[in-house]
């Protein structure tokens, strides 16, 4: 494709250049008007030899491979998308929780978010491992605020010791 796109415009510019070459030797009356013409017609047939000598189904398959790799390409960016989309939600939803168990005191608090992907097409927090000594008052409440602001059912949520 590209092969046909080069020698089509170095026709053209061989083509400028005659007509140059041409229309500067020739004595100016009517001479110049007749090699005038026949520069002119030698320009636009050099501009429409593409179109009459193209390629149609050499070009189409030219457009199959590309609209393919375009297509590949496409997925690769979605797939890498989607992970890192994963991986802020989890990262944004670890820190909402571990900054919410520290105002409440809990210092020793790990949280590790697990994500769930939805057929509308995106992910959402679906459940929370929790590892900390704090008291049961405590996680009640940490429960309660990762259920409102993350959605996140208390059953969902395990809760385990830190044996250390």
């Amino acid at each position: 494709m590209t092969e046909a796109l080069r020698s089509w415009v170095v026709g053209i510019a061989g083509a400028a250049m005659v007509t140059a070459i041409a229309m500067t030797v020739t004595p100016e009356g009517r001479v110049k008007r007749v090699v005038s013409l026949v520069c002119g017609l030698m320009t636009v047939v050099a501009l429409i030899k593409p179109i009459v000598g193209f390629d149609y189904g050499s070009f189409s398959e030219y457009l199959a491979q590309y609209k393919s790799e375009a297509e590949a390409f496409s997925a690769d960016i979605e797939a890498t998308n989607e992970n890192l989309t994963r991986r802020i939600i989890e990262e944004r939803s670890e820190a909402y929780i571990l900054d919410k168990g520290k105002s409440l005191g809990m210092t020793d608090l790990k949280a590790a978010v697990q994500l769930t992907w939805c057929v509308d097409g995106f992910w959402y927090p679906s459940g929370v491992s929790l590892e900390t000594n704090a008291d049961e008052t405590a996680r009640q409440a940490l429960g309660r605020d990762i259920e409102a602001e993350l959605g996140i059912p208390t059953d969902e949520i395990n809760w385990s010791q830190d044996d250390e």
